[in-house]
């Protein structure tokens, strides 16, 4: 019973909205500090649809940049710059599974070469120190300066093109689409999503993929896969009102929409709701998707790892485990559950290995922790 309720506030914990996934407190940045920095605020703005308020990049006089799942199937959107100025943008078709798209301040037109250049040469750029999320508050009305953090994962893009950077820099609802720089300004990517603790951002790399696939060939392509992201959050929201019992037809919905996108953050999202509604075969298919596309995210590789453990695959979650204590050694939800699978599996170098990482990071747990892996060897 209290291995069922502790893997229950796990789910509570990982498990969130598609539409409330920040909840970081921001800190004030003096723009003493670095110019550089300080003049990117200029170049984000706010992004409405009918369906949500998100934040966009500025890389042109002409484009900006925000996530793909932001403009959906719409065929524009409202910005508003830093200064008040509101106009409409138009977001340009392509192939490219990165959740980026780019958005034309005069519709009908589209990058030049040098524009592709250019960001191929930023796209070099390794990020130097810690990095910060510039977005548009939707509280303020205005676009702030958040909080900076180290990086957690730098992604291998020829691993997977979806791999992301993975970060404890904080952000708010409303800065997906935002810019994120490094500590002497560089734009190093476009703020995704995350849980409120960890965030994940598009490197400024995987950019390169959209533009050079940009083509009104792909015009009725793109606005499918647009219709689905739309469908796909809308039954996501609704589920995430449920507690129990969900309808059958909701739960073929969020599978049939869901798996169309091909979009990292939505088959992860609902991965996590088939998981906290029970349906843990298909949780499971989600996530292992979703790992594929970004092989070390250490949201997936936690929502994967508790969808094994309660579906009772200790043995398939033991690598996902191992991973993450790599990853997330001082994190105590993937200790608590490495505990689990250590003395579950009688697997000695593990249990050991794991109680030396509770003694360094979580002291107050390691009693507990030795009782529970003492008790598993004698049975």
């Amino acid at each position: 019973m209290l291995i069922k309720r502790f893997i229950n506030d796990l789910y509570l914990s990982v498990f969130t909205s598609f539409i409330i996934y920040f909840f970081s407190v921001s800190c004030a940045f003096s723009c003493v500090e670095i110019k550089k920095i300080c003049d990117m605020l200029d170049k984000v703005v706010g992004v409405k649809t009918p369906m949500m308020i998100a934040s966009g990049t500025i890389i042109d006089e002409n484009f900006i940049v925000t996530n793909r799942h932001v403009v959906e199937d719409y065929s524009q959107v409202v910005i508003r710059f830093n200064n008040g100025e509101i106009k409409k943008a138009f977001p340009i078709p392509h192939n490219h599974p990165v959740d980026l798209v780019l958005l034309a301040i005069k519709k009908d037109i589209k990058p030049d070469d040098n524009l592709i250049l250019s960001i191929s040469q930023k796209g070099n750029i390794f990020p130097k120190g810690m990095i910060r999320v510039i977005g548009f508050d939707q509280g303020r009305k205005s676009n702030r300066i958040y909080k900076k953090d180290n990086i957690i994962v730098y992604p291998i893009l020829s691993d997977s093109i979806q791999s992301r950077i993975h970060t404890k820099a904080q952000s708010l609802p409303g800065n997906s689409g935002g810019a994120v720089l490094d500590d002497i300004g560089n734009l190093i990517g476009f703020l995704a999503s995350g849980d409120g603790n960890i965030n994940e951002v598009i490197p400024i790399h995987a950019l390169n993929g959209v533009l050079k696939n940009i083509s009104l060939k792909h015009t009725n392509d793109f606005n499918n896969v647009g219709k689905s992201i739309r469908l796909c959050a809308d039954n996501l929201e609704t589920a995430f009102h449920i507690q129990r019992n969900p309808d059958p037809f909701l739960i073929d919905n969020i599978f049939d929409y869901c798996w169309m996108t091909n979009n990292k953050q939505l088959i992860d999202q609902a991965g996590q709701t088939f998981g906290r509604l029970g349906e843990l075969e298909k949780s499971i298919k989600f996530l292992e998707r979703s790992i594929k596309l970004d092989p070390m995210s250490p949201n997936s590789l936690l929502s994967l790892a508790i969808s094994y453990h309660l579906n009772r695959k200790i043995k398939e979650e033991k690598p996902i485990i191992l991973k993450l204590l790599k990853i997330l050694p001082e994190d105590p939800q993937v200790l608590r559950l490495a505990v689990q699978v250590a003395g579950l599996l009688k697997d000695k170098k593990m249990s050991q290995n794991v109680l030396n990482l509770i003694s360094l990071y979580n002291k107050d747990a390691l009693p507990m922790a030795e009782k529970f892996i003492e008790n598993a060897f004698k049975n």
